[in-house]
């Protein structure tokens, strides 16, 4: 076993969070030292070898996921990053709401034991729980929305990184790809003028699932155009520097989120509310399309399942059974273009 200096100092440092245990295991740049700080966490929280291996994946994930190695420097954009890949992985079928659900919960004492317990976050929240799906409304307000995107706009005059992330949160809006997606997806290559946005399994990071998004509106054309003579202008394929890789791509997406959002004072700003946007704008849409009614989601209305149906009918004068078989089609249509393996995990962005 490395000795135990290559896996904590020995000191204890005052963070913004608390008391962060630099006195504790908190290296983990390799499998090993991932293993020794799963075992420390699990011998402080007075459990046996289950949390231990649940603390090692966390930590060999977001090492992968975010390219972060040590304890001590997790910060909220790197849990965000995080927990954006959880929910990504979930939604593609690579893992099961039970797999979400324990790493998060190994996360939450991973920072308890590094005095970091004012980071921890709810699995519900993020649609990652064992229990029922968390159907409330998760999107960005259109306030916070304009405020946020407006100060990305303004500090990417200045900045081309920050006028990549600008185009990625157009593109998330528009298309509801997911922030990563947005960033990695060959821009440079495509048509705004076709009829669909066809993303490839090159376009795409891992988890991902290639896919066709209709390109029905002005905006989203004009959303590719603009992206893509921005790239073009830049010499990029993507909306990452050709010199920068995707995981430094999305690290200064995060991070630069992170400032601005709480610089216009919308700190719940988070990247998925776009694609929570997305999701409800096209459902009201398709709904029109079928019934004649532009009717928005149960999510957005505050309505559960039976309930929304029901006021769908009484609306529409259509009955409650063509009311169920539009609700599914249309939420089949809105699974595929968000890339998901299942449509039952419209559930949380729909209700």
């Amino acid at each position: 076993m490395p000795p135990l200096q290559d896996f904590c100092t020995t000191s204890t440092t005052s963070t913004k969070g608390g008391n962060m245990r630099a006195d504790r295991p908190h290296k983990f740049s390799t499998r090993a030292k991932a293993a020794y700080v799963g075992r420390a966490v699990s011998k402080w929280n007075n459990r046996g070898d289950g949390l231990a291996s649940a603390v090692r994946t966390m930590l060999n994930d977001i090492r992968s996921e975010t390219g972060l190695k040590t304890l001590s420097k997790i910060d909220k954009p790197t849990i965000e990053q995080y927990l954006d890949s959880l929910r990504e992985r979930l939604e593609s079928g690579e893992l099961l709401s039970a797999a979400t659900a324990d790493r998060v919960s190994a996360l939450n004492t991973t920072l308890r034991y590094f005095g970091k317990g004012d980071q921890a976050v709810s699995a519900k929240e993020y649609g990652l729980s064992r229990g029922p799906v968390d159907t409330s409304d998760k999107s960005n307000s259109r306030e916070a929305s304009a405020a946020v995107v407006d100060a990305v706009y303004g500090k990417g005059q200045d900045d081309p990184r920050s006028m990549a992330l600008y185009h990625s949160l157009r593109f998330q809006e528009a298309f509801g790809l997911r922030a990563r997606e947005s960033l990695a997806l060959k821009i440079a290559e495509k048509d705004p003028d076709a009829p669909r946005l066809i993303i490839t399994k090159g376009d795409l990071p891992k988890n991902s699932r290639p896919r066709e998004i209709p390109i029905v509106s002005d905006q989203q054309r004009q959303v590719l155009w603009e992206a893509k003579a921005f790239a073009l202008s830049q010499g990029w394929r993507s909306l990452i520097p050709p010199e920068k890789s995707l995981a430094q791509g999305k690290d200064y997406a995060y991070k630069t989120l992170d400032k601005i959002r709480q610089s216009v004072g919308h700190p719940e700003f988070h990247f998925h509310g776009e694609r929570h946007q997305y999701a409800h704008e096209r459902f009201a849409s398709l709904f029109h399309a079928q019934a004649g009614l532009g009717l928005q989601c149960p999510a957005v209305m505050g309505l559960g399942t039976k309930e929304w149906r029901e006021y769908a009918a009484n609306a529409t004068g259509l009955s409650i059974e063509q009311i169920k078989d539009i609700d599914k089609e249309i939420r089949l249509e809105i699974s595929e273009e968000l890339g998901h393996s299942r449509v039952d995990v419209t559930r949380y962005y729909l209700g």
